[in-house]
Order: structure tokens, then C-alpha cells, then sequence
């Protein structure tokens, strides 16, 4: 936060403050809870900027004649930019019962973040593209549970069990400006604005949010066809959904049966979407499965058809076939995102294992052990598109942007070999 004539804002000051209280040894409880503890916390926190956002820089360009050149960055910088602050509280308890063979642990906490950080877009003829500035508020609620059990502890065999559920809202309390939406990032192909996602927030809204266009629809969401049967354009941005998951579910197993050891990994995502521009150009390219019905006698588009005026609109079924690439071509098409999305829940086997362990070696006149273990990961997905990994991220200049997928490659699926010597 220093710049080249102050360090005025670089000294931060972050207080925290916890508490705790272990009830099961304080109060008379049932037997069966072997242990209790409530916890209650409270702290801020901030957070620094990247290079070069307090002062101007120049950036070096291509030389010319063998000269070095350099030009102003493209980002109006703020000698008087503060830090963010977040504060936060969590409340939770923590209880173990039947002698630890059980385990409960709740947490619930809030954080508020204000004084973000932000590249606002400004108009070129500024002869900049961005400035940055403090500006907009962010209230984040969350629950987190984790459940551990051994259902099963005998001499030969154990079996273990822990559960982790959580989920997450990012809420937006304030934005620079008073009304209208702010765009905090997109992913555009061929620098076309028709072909660009965007990831976008308004007062209310939840971070996360992505926007982009579709075709026209009436009130009861049905598509408004031509006369023609074919799609007509809407350009008017729509919110496509949130591509945060509306909550996140692990599973974790691990089995001990004499010298044998197993376990398994599953993790549940459930909520949010992702636009595919594999379906877009796949489709539209007749190279996907979707496009495999293609018959003689063309495809009636789902729809409507306006048989009265703008004004007083009377809607029919379309009865209009056209021909099945045009239906593809149009449907499918990558300048509307609308079509092109899919949900992004899935349910992944993320690692199995399964070894054996040696026991009671000798080597180098030493007691010892060795285990041999067969891993595999990220072994399997079930989730609704069929040609990608939900998980895959589109990359936009130098960063990463959640929400969408660009012609991703596949995701690797691991299976290796582990040894390991215990002495």
C-alpha cells in the first residue's frame, strides 16, 4: 500500500478475540456424550493489494530498431487506496459421544468484507481502461458440519466414516455505483462481444452471478419463433444462473481388516452451472451426440409463434419444421449462451485405495514394516453433460475465470503404486 512518497496506510492493525467453554466438564450430561465443548470467535482481518496499484508504472513494449520502449500501464492508480477489512464472527460446538465412536462438529460463521479493492472499467478515450478504487461491501453466511463414526472397532477389523457438508453465500450489500450491475470479470473468444460471459454483481445480488444472451421468450418462458420456425435473437444480457455450488458434500471411508487396508473418497457437488463452449461449437458443428437425430422431414423447434400484434401478442404452437443442421446451427449457437449451459453438480470418486502391509521384517537388523498401496484417482464422475470435467475453468488473459468452459481438455485420471517402510 506504500507509494513512492508516503507509507502512510502499510502499518495494519487486526484484533481477534475467542472463547470457549468445555461444558462436559463444568455440567452433569447424559453418558452417552463422552465430550462438549461451544466455541465463539471474532476478528478482522484485511488485505494488500498486487504491484503498482498506488502508483503508475511504465510497461515495457516491443522495441523498435533494437531500442527498448515503454509505454503508461492501462490502469489509473490510487495513491490513496486502503485496505480491505474483513470482519467475522463464528459460533460452533464441538461433541463427541459413546465414548468418541461418534463426533459432531458445527460451525457457523459471518464475515463481512468492505473497502474491496476494484478495477472499474473506464471509457478508452481516458486513454486507461481501468482505475482502481475502494469501494463495494460483501456479507458471507456459512455452515460447515463434519460427522466422524466408527460403526465398526473390533481387534481385526475397523471401519472409520467422516462426513464434511458445507455450503456458502456471498451476498452483495454495496456497489460503487448507486444502481446497475458491475462487471467484475468475463470470458470472450475471439474478442467478440456477442461471445463473451459475464460475470457480473448487483446490490442483492450473490457473487458468482453470470450473464449473457439467449433468445427471446414470452412471459411463460416458452421461445418465440418466426414464422419461418426459426429463433429470434435476444441481446438484452439475462442472468444464466450462479456458478457457485449450493452446497458441497465429502465422504471419506477407510477400512482395516487385519494386514489389509481400503478406503474410498466421494465428494458431491450440488447446484450451479458452467457454460460450455465445447457443447457450442460441438453441437453447432454436428460432432456431438446430441446431434445424432437428424431426420429427413426436419425438427419442429419448441416454441410459439405470435399470431397477433406486438401489442396484444397471441401465442401458438410452432408447427414449422426446418431442416436439422439448421436447427442445430441456430439452437447451439455460441453468440447465445443461454442454451449452452449445463448444470454443474456431479459426484466424483475422487481416490480409492487398497494395499497390504508387511509386517515384523527385518532389515538391516531392525524391525520393520512395509505397505504396499494401489491409488487411484479421480477414477470416476457422474454428472449431467457427458463430455467434460464440471470442474474445468476457462482462462481469460492471465487469469482464471470460474463458470465457464473453453474446449477443455480432459481431466487426468491417476493409478499409481505407493510403498512405504516404517522402521
Amino acid at each position: 500500500m506504500a507509494t513512492p512518497f508516503s507509507v502512510d496506510n502499510t502499518s495494519f492493525f487486526y484484533p481477534s478475540v475467542s472463547s470457549s467453554i468445555i461444558l462436559s466438564e463444568i455440567v452433569q450430561l447424559p453418558d452417552v456424550i463422552s465430550f462438549a465443548k461451544l466455541r465463539a470467535s471474532w476478528a478482522q482481518v484485511g488485505n494488500d493489494t498486487n504491484p503498482y496499484q498506488t502508483t503508475g508504472a511504465f510497461v515495457a513494449q516491443t522495441p523498435v530498431n533494437g531500442q527498448p520502449t515503454f509505454s503508461n500501464q492501462n490502469t489509473i492508480a490510487n495513491p490513496y487506496l486502503q485496505r480491505e477489512r474483513t470482519s467475522s464472527f463464528e459460533v460452533g460446538a464441538d461433541i463427541r459421544l459413546f465414548g468418541d465412536q461418534l463426533s459432531l462438529d458445527v460451525s457457523y460463521y459471518n464475515a463481512l468484507t468492505k473497502d474491496q479493492i476494484l478495477s472499474l472499467p473506464i471509457g478508452i478515450s481516458s486513454g486507461y481502461t481501468q482505475q482502481v478504487v475502494n469501494s463495494g461491501s460483501v456479507r458471507s453466511k456459512g455452515l460447515e458440519i463434519i460427522t466422524g463414526i466408527s460403526p465398526i472397532l473390533s481387534e481385526n477389523f475397523k471401519w472409520n466414516s467422516t462426513l464434511n457438508f458445507s455450503t456458502n453465500r456471498a451476498i452483495v450489500e454495496d456497489l460503487p455505483q448507486e444502481d446497475g450491475r458491475l462487471t467484475l470479470a468475463y470470458s470472450r473468444i475471439y474478442d467478440s462481444q456477442n461471445q463473451t460471459v459475464f460475470l457480473q454483481v448487483e446490490k442483492g445480488g450473490r457473487v458468482g452471478d453470470l450473464y449473457g444472451t439467449g433468445y427471446l421468450k414470452n412471459e411463460n418462458g416458452d421461445f418465440i419463433l418466426t414464422n419461418e420456425g426459426r429463433y429470434i435473437p435476444d441481446n438484452d444480457l439475462k442472468k444464466l444462473g450462479n456458478y457457485n455450488p449450493d452446497f458441497m458434500l465429502g465422504f471419506n471411508n477407510q477400512f482395516q481388516y487385519k494386514n489389509w487396508n481400503a478406503g474410498f473418497l466421494l465428494d458431491w457437488r450440488q447446484g450451479g452451472i458452467i457454460v460450455s463452449r465445447t457443447r457450442a461449437l460441438g453441437n453447432v458443428g454436428g460432432q456431438l451426440a446430441e446431434t445424432a437425430y437428424r431426420p429427413e422431414e426436419g425438427i419442429v423447434p419448441k416454441g410459439v409463434v405470435n399470431t397477433g400484434t406486438d401489442e396484444n401478442p397471441a401465442y401458438t404452437p410452432n408447427t414449422v419444421a426446418v431442416s436439422a443442421e439448421s436447427y442445430y446451427r441456430q439452437f447451439y449457437d455460441r453468440n447465445h449462451e443461454e442454451n449452452n449451459t449445463y448444470d454443474a453438480s456431479f459426484l466424483k470418486l475422487r481416490q480409492f485405495t487398497l494395499g497390504y502391509t508387511f509386517k515384523e521384517l527385518s532389515i538391516f537388523n531392525q524391525n520393520a514394516s512395509l505397505n504396499l498401496s494401489l491409488i487411484g484417482r479421480n477414477l470416476f464422475a457422474i454428472t449431467e453433460n457427458p463430455h467434460f470435467d464440471p470442474e474445468q475453468l476457462a482462462l481469460q488473459g492471465q487469469g482464471f475465470i470460474s463458470g465457464v468452459e473453453d474446449m477443455s481438455y480432459a481431466t487426468t485420471r491417476s493409478i499409481g503404486l505407493k510403498a512405504g517402510f516404517n522402521f
